[in-house]
């Protein structure tokens, strides 16, 4: 099965999977920023400069905005070289049948590739290293940072709000009723865990909405979003305002009002004030936990931002 993103549905419609209590017991974050997902949801996205296309043409050929993301790109390897290495070693059978189902034969290199020849391999790892340098590498430090402080505050949320909390928190799109997980997709199909758990992705670059990989090896995965986006210009900024604009974005992640506050540089009766004025024009949901006030965007909130 290839690597799905989701795509808004009707309530209750979509992709549905059963946990166990072994499937909550193995379940788990990355350890790290995956690069090859970050690379693939990049390009995917389609949000790169044009000029870049003769250096990564074969990566662009086989990750087409609007197509299914071929599942060989599976690699849960926070090493980007040995992530390279295991997609360059998918087997020529595995090649074959994805880009038959999913792309077609249509160009000279892909009819190459589906055939397994040496020298369409060695175009894709140069396509791979390419993309990863101009588009991600540059920013690749501050990745990890935002990654582990995503992960840092999603491991508190587990603590005070229980591991229900915090997958059915993840994202607009995803919402859990025990002992499912529920992902919207445009069909409806349930899937029994089976003890393996679920490898949670938060992804920086490319992704607006979550995506899935329910057949990855040796568990599936569950990617989400935690960042908005490149902004496109200062229409945002014009409507808003500056400092509502940095503050809406923030809250693609989950903050309190005190980290809000930190993150923006701005006064804590100040981000409150931002805060309440988001959550009145319905792009910001809050809601307490103890003493503390947390907000997040909503789904208006993601569709204003991407």
């Amino acid at each position: 099965m290839p690597i799905v993103l989701s795509e808004p549905a009707p309530k209750g419609r979509g992709l549905t999977i059963l946990f166990e209590l072994e499937d909550l017991a193995r379940t788990r974050f990355a350890p790290a920023p995956l690069p090859m997902y970050e690379l693939v949801f990049t390009v995917h996205s389609g949000d790169w400069d044009r000029l870049l296309l003769p250096q990564i043409r074969p990566l662009a050929e086989l990750v087409r905005p609007g197509r299914f993301i071929p599942d060989f790109f599976n690699s849960a390897c926070p090493d980007f070289d040995e992530a390279v290495r295991q997609v360059l070693d998918v087997s020529a059978a595995r090649v074959r049948d994805q880009i038959a189902s999913m792309l077609g034969t249509t160009s000279p290199w892909l009819r190459s590739f589906a055939a397994g020849t040496p020298t369409s391999r060695q175009d894709l790892n140069s396509a791979l290293r390419s993309a990863f340098r101009e588009l991600l590498g540059p920013d690749w430090p501050q990745t990890r940072q935002a990654f582990e402080a995503e992960v840092r505050l999603r491991s508190a949320q587990a603590m005070t709000r229980g591991l229900g909390g915090l997958l059915g928190d993840l994202h607009p799109s995803i919402s859990w009723t025990s002992p499912a997980l529920h992902v919207e997709l445009g069909w409806d199909t349930e899937i029994s865990l089976r003890g393996t758990g679920v490898l949670i992705v938060p992804v920086l670059h490319g992704l607006t909405r979550p995506a899935v990989s329910m057949f990855a090896e040796p568990q599936p995965l569950l990617f989400y979003p935690v960042a908005a986006p490149r902004p496109g210009g200062a229409s945002l900024e014009l409507a808003l305002g500056r400092t509502r604009t940095l503050v809406l974005r923030a809250l693609t992640s989950e903050r309190t009002t005190t980290e809000l506050a930190k993150h923006v540089g701005i006064s804590l009766p100040t981000a409150s004030q931002h805060a309440t004025a988001l959550r009145t024009a319905g792009f910001v949901s809050t809601h307490r936990n103890g003493r503390s006030v947390r907000h997040r965007l909503t789904r208006r909130g993601w569709e204003l931002l991407n």
